[in-house]
């Protein structure tokens, strides 16, 4: 009776820890959906002006997060990743987190935050911290209520030229993407501002070192001109040579 009671028991803890691990693996596997859904939805509304890097950290980390623990959970001595990755012939949790990090990867926005221990955290890193720094001077420069498009370039192109500075400093131009996306889309923003509201005045003076230099040359033209046609040109004097025909004579003369 007792070891009947004991296998009825026993049974029954295993029926619990199968239900168990496979609820276990069913919430991990929702988790990750609602993970995905809002990083994707972040990722599309912050797609302009790219913010993404910035706004969607933490829902990229509970991706990471939701796809580790899925590898960690075992359901009848199968990982709950590899049931729901080697199981299904679309590999579509795969298939997601694959997008998400190539995403982020590709906007290069690891390189906005620190890692600790090799995890990604949401702290961001000292050269954001700087660049934004740099920009929120830059920004409160412009913003002033005495600036104006006549003295913008000059009050605020100390500020302007330690942001650009500091961004060639962490950046590799030589990339199509040289730093974290969203410092890039501000940067890229920020000398399109400025190239529209100084350079116009740069391009005024280019204007007048351009007629100056026409100008230059087309008196110098003339002048030569003037100097071809009022020059007198003098005929050349050929003289004659009559040593050849006085030694042809010669011999003659001598017979």
């Amino acid at each position: 009776m007792w070891i009947l009671s004991i296998l009825v028991l026993t049974h029954l803890l295993l029926n619990m820890s199968v239900v168990n691990s496979e609820e276990n693996c069913t919430l991990l596997k929702d988790s990750f959906a609602n993970s995905t859904a809002e990083f994707i939805s972040c990722a599309i509304y912050n797609s302009r002006p790219i913010t993404m890097c910035e706004n969607c950290v933490q829902q990229y980390i509970n991706i990471l997060e939701d796809y580790n623990n899925m590898k960690k959970i075992l359901d009848n001595e199968t990982y709950c990743i590899d049931k729901f990755i080697n199981l299904d012939r679309l590999q579509i949790i795969q298939t997601l987190y694959s997008s998400s990090y190539n995403l982020w990867n590709d906007a290069k926005c690891y390189e906005c935050y620190k890692f600790e221990n090799g995890t990604l955290t949401p702290n961001k890193s000292i050269q954001t911290t700087t660049f934004n720094k740099y920009h929120e001077k830059y920004t409160h420069c412009i913003n002033q209520r005495t600036i104006n498009d006549t003295t913008i370039c000059k009050t605020c192109m100390e500020d302007y030229l330690n942001l650009d500075n500091y961004y060639t400093s962490i950046s590799n131009e030589n990339e199509k993407i040289g730093v974290c996306m969203d410092i890039v889309d501000v940067m890229n923003t920020t000398r399109l501002f400025w190239s529209l509201k100084c350079c116009k005045y740069r391009k005024h003076e280019e204007h007048i070192f351009i007629a100056s230099t026409v100008t230059v040359l087309l008196v110098t033209l003339l002048f030569y001109v003037i100097v071809q046609f009022c020059s007198v040109k003098k005929t050349p004097t050929i003289l004659q040579q009559r040593r050849f025909a006085e030694s042809l004579n010669q011999p003659n003369n001598e017979m």
